[in-house]
């Protein structure tokens, strides 16, 4: 008996981990930020090569100003746009704005769904679920238009879009299992 006691002495352990819970998934982050990049990256607008450009996001509202306003920056250099910060100095402004940045969430379950119970003096408890076959889905949708205004006239010069941009994120299971898993967006 004193011998089992010092030998599970000796197997006990701990494990602290540190989590940080930020206000949103990494994945919520990905789906969205790869949408962005698939819609930046449909943008043609061969007006801007050569030219002096600012990029204005005035009407850009959405999540991830940031991001959309890096990739917007970055496929404008790409096109061959000297960008400036002076209005001033700009031969064209590009005026972006976006139709919406969300991510779609669906899931379709076949087995048994959890069930919630009220427990008296507890409250509810919900059984586990048990799918048989489990498919998630969230859809990220980016669509960006652009429109490029001569800073010395004020006349129109190109517009670009809407142009829709995508990332997909998908799990399929039988009994738990997993059989597919969508991840594309991040191998490009």
């Amino acid at each position: 008996m004193f011998a089992i006691f010092w030998a599970a002495a000796l197997v006990v352990g701990c494990t602290t981990v540190k989590e940080s819970q930020p206000p949103r998934t990494a994945t919520e982050q990905l789906i969205l930020s790869h949408a962005m990049i698939d819609a930046a990256r449909q943008i043609q607008a061969d007006a801007v090569a050569g030219k002096k450009v600012k990029l204005d996001l005035t009407y850009l509202k959405t999540v991830d100003v940031e991001f959309a306003h890096g990739e917007l920056r970055d496929r404008l250099l790409q096109l061959g746009a000297e960008l400036v910060e002076d209005a001033a100095t700009a031969e064209i402004i590009v005026e972006a704005r976006s139709g919406g940045l969300g991510i779609d969430d669906s899931r379709t379950m076949l087995g048994i769904p959890s069930i919630p119970l009220p427990i008296p003096g507890v409250g509810l408890f919900k059984t586990p679920e048990l799918p048989v076959i489990d498919y998630k889905k969230q859809h990220g949708k980016a669509e960006l238009s652009i429109t490029g205004i001569e800073v010395a006239t004020g006349k129109h010069v190109f517009s670009v879009g809407p142009v829709l941009g995508n990332a997909v994120h998908s799990d399929f299971r039988i009994i738990g299992l997993p059989l597919y898993r969508n991840r594309k967006y991040l191998d490009r």
